[in-house]
């Protein structure tokens, strides 16, 4: 056997091994690529209105009332009206005031509310199962194959 083995050594040594590649076609390797795609769509609305409420309120509020006081004292029979003295005969008017109140409603600003929108971005992260193809090489019978130096992969 060894003179076998040192027979096939000795054909090696005397092949010639040309430079010139020839090339026989090309096969393209595929990948699959995620691709992300948004779309805007209504998430929800609000409606805004102003109603009205109603509440009975009670407003207290001091009233002046005016009143006649009449005093007999003994003594003098001149009967004296805002300090001079009432003839007999004589009238003199004298004018008493009340105070009514009047309730009226006016419409004033009790609030304001300001309305915006603002947008919050969020990061979420989704997976997928992506295929690629690779290059399977199956040698059946006497093939020799010279390595080529690798390619680096293409992301």
């Amino acid at each position: 056997m060894t003179d076998r083995r040192s027979e096939d050594e000795a054909h090696v040594a005397n092949r010639l091994v040309s430079d010139e590649i020839v090339p026989q076609g090309m096969i393209e390797l595929r990948a699959e690529r995620l691709i992300v795609n948004k779309q805007r769509e209504v998430a929800g609305a609000l409606t805004f209105a102003r109603e009205v409420r109603t509440e009975t309120v009670q407003v207290p509020v001091e009233l002046v009332t005016e009143v006649l006081v009449i005093e007999h004292t003994r003594g003098t029979q001149a009967v004296m009206l805002d300090d001079q003295p009432l003839q007999p005969g004589e009238r003199r008017e004298v004018v008493i005031y009340s105070e009514e109140a009047l309730v009226d409603k006016r419409v004033v600003v009790s609030e304001e509310v300001n309305i915006a929108k603002r947008t919050i971005t969020e990061n979420r992260t989704f997976e997928a199962t992506l295929a690629h193809e690779e290059l399977v090489v199956q040698e059946s019978g006497d093939v020799q194959r010279l390595s080529e130096p690798e390619l680096p992969e293409h992301s």
